[in-house]
C-alpha cells in the first residue's frame, strides 16, 4: 500500500465521517523497514494487529501481499490518520515511530461470515430441549466448529514475520535472530467458549474446558471463566497443535494450546496420569512440564516482546506461555546481509509436526486455505493422541 493510497484513505474517511462524534483510540508503534514506506506500512499493521488483534483475520506472511487483512481493515477506514513522530536509519533500513489513530466503528464489516452465523447457532443451541441435548450432537458441533487441526491452526492463529536482529558479525557471516509473532485470534476462540459453554454435560464423569491461566507457578485452565463438559467429549475438544515454524532453514518447534504456547510440556489428561498427583492435574486441567515427549519442544520466546498477560511459568526446558500474543526467536547464521534479506523475503512458513523430526521443504506449510486434506490431518492426530494420551 503506498504512501499516496493511505493519503487517499485519510482523505476519504473525513470526508465522510458522521455528524455524530465517535470516540477514537490512539496508540504509538514503531516499527522497521527497508525503506520508509515499508516502515510506515509495517507500523500501521502492527497498529491494528495490537489494538484490534481480535478483529484481524488471516494475516499470514510477509510474502507477495503481505497483511492482506490488514490492509482490508485499513480501507475499511479502521485507520482514521497517523503522525510520523520519528524517522531513523539503522543497520536493515528505516525504523519509524507513528502515533496512530484508529476509529471506534461497527467492525460488523470485517467480521467473517463464520463468526457471525456462529453466533447465531450457538443462540440456537442455547434453546434446545433436553432431548436435544446429547454428546453426539454435541460432537457434531464441535467438529463442525473445529473441523480440524489445520483449520484450528488458521483459524485460531495469525502468524507474521515480524523483524529480525543481527547479534555478532565477522569477516565471514552474521549471526542473529528472526522474530516471528503467534497471535491468538480471541474472536475465534471466544466463539468456541461460547459454544463449549452451551453443551449441558448429560453424565457425572466431567472436564473443565475453557482458556489457560498461569497463577502460583502452575498452568491450567483458569476455573473463573471455564464450563465442565463431558469426559467422552475429550477428544472433540480444540486439539493441541504441535508446530514446526520456519523461516528459510532456521526452525522453531512448539505446541501451540488454545490461548498459550507450550515447549516441551502439553495438556495432562486422565487417560495419561500415572500417578495420584498427574491424576489431580488432570482434574484440574493443567498443563505438565514434565511430559512434554511429543514434540522437540526448542522454541525461545522473546517475553519483552510478547504479551503475556495470563502469566507464564518455565522449569528447565519446558515453559508455558500464555497471552495474546508470542513473539518467537528463532537463531540464524548467513553469509552476508543480501542473505539474510532474501531469508526474510520469503516469509514464514508453518506446519503441524506430529513427529517433531521430518523436514519441511517449501511446499510443506499450511498457511493456505485449502481444508481438502483436513482428514489426512485428522488421522494424523488421532494417531498422535493414540501413541501420547493412553
Amino acid at each position: 500500500m503506498s504512501v499516496m493510497f493511505r493519503f487517499l484513505i485519510n482523505v476519504a474517511a473525513a470526508l465522510f465521517l458522521p455528524v455524530v462524534a465517535v470516540a477514537n483510540t490512539v496508540v504509538t508503534v514503531g516499527a522497521t523497514g527497508s525503506d520508509r514506506d515499508s516502515a510506515i506500512d509495517a507500523a500501521l499493521s502492527k497498529a491494528l494487529v495490537e489494538t484490534l488483534g481480535s478483529q484481524v483475520f488471516s494475516v499470514t506472511t510477509m510474502n507477495g501481499d503481505q497483511f492482506h487483512s490488514i490492509a482490508t481493515a485499513v480501507t475499511s477506514g479502521r485507520v482514521h490518520s497517523y503522525d510520523l513522530l520519528e524517522e531513523r536509519a539503522i543497520f536493515d533500513g528505516v525504523h519509524v515511530r507513528l502515533k496512530v489513530t484508529l476509529a471506534e466503528k461497527d467492525i460488523a464489516g470485517i467480521v467473517p461470515e463464520e463468526i457471525k452465523t456462529w453466533d447465531q447457532r450457538i443462540e440456537d443451541v442455547r434453546s434446545w430441549d433436553q432431548a436435544q441435548q446429547s454428546v453426539s450432537e454435541y460432537r457434531r458441533l464441535l467438529d463442525e466448529f473445529l473441523i480440524g487441526p489445520r483449520h484450528q491452526l488458521n483459524a485460531g492463529y495469525a502468524i507474521v514475520l515480524r523483524s529480525y536482529d543481527v547479534s555478532a558479525v565477522d569477516a565471514h557471516q552474521l549471526k542473529g535472530h528472526v522474530y516471528v509473532d503467534i497471535i491468538v485470534n480471541q474472536s475465534w476462540w471466544d466463539t468456541y467458549y461460547r459454544l463449549v459453554h452451551t453443551l449441558a454435560p448429560q453424565g457425572s464423569q466431567v472436564i473443565p474446558e475453557g482458556p489457560l491461566k498461569v497463577f502460583n507457578g502452575t498452568a491450567a485452565v483458569d476455573f473463573a471463566s471455564s464450563r465442565r463438559v463431558d469426559k467422552s467429549l475429550r477428544y472433540d475438544l480444540a486439539h493441541p497443535l504441535p508446530v514446526r515454524l520456519s523461516v528459510g532453514r532456521n526452525v522453531s518447534n512448539f505446541i501451540l494450546y488454545k490461548n498459550a504456547l507450550l515447549v516441551s510440556a502439553q495438556p495432562m489428561t486422565e487417560d495419561s496420569a500415572q500417578t495420584g498427583y498427574q491424576q489431580s492435574q488432570a482434574t484440574r486441567g493443567e498443563i505438565s512440564l514434565t511430559k512434554g515427549n511429543v514434540v522437540g519442544g526448542d522454541a525461545r520466546i522473546d517475553k519483552r516482546k510478547s504479551d503475556l498477560q495470563c502469566g507464564s511459568v518455565e522449569q528447565g526446558a519446558s515453559a508455558v506461555y500464555c497471552g495474546h500474543r508470542f513473539t518467537v526467536k528463532i537463531p540464524f547464521e548467513a553469509a552476508n546481509e543480501a542473505e539474510v534479506i532474501q531469508i526474510m523475503r520469503r516469509g514464514v512458513k508453518a506446519e503441524l509436526s506430529l513427529y517433531g523430526n521430518h523436514v519441511c521443504e517449501y511446499d510443506c506449510h499450511l498457511l493456505d486455505d485449502d481444508h481438502a486434506d483436513d482428514s489426512d490431518a485428522n488421522g494424523m492426530l488421532r494417531e498422535f493422541l493414540s501413541r501420547y494420551v493412553k
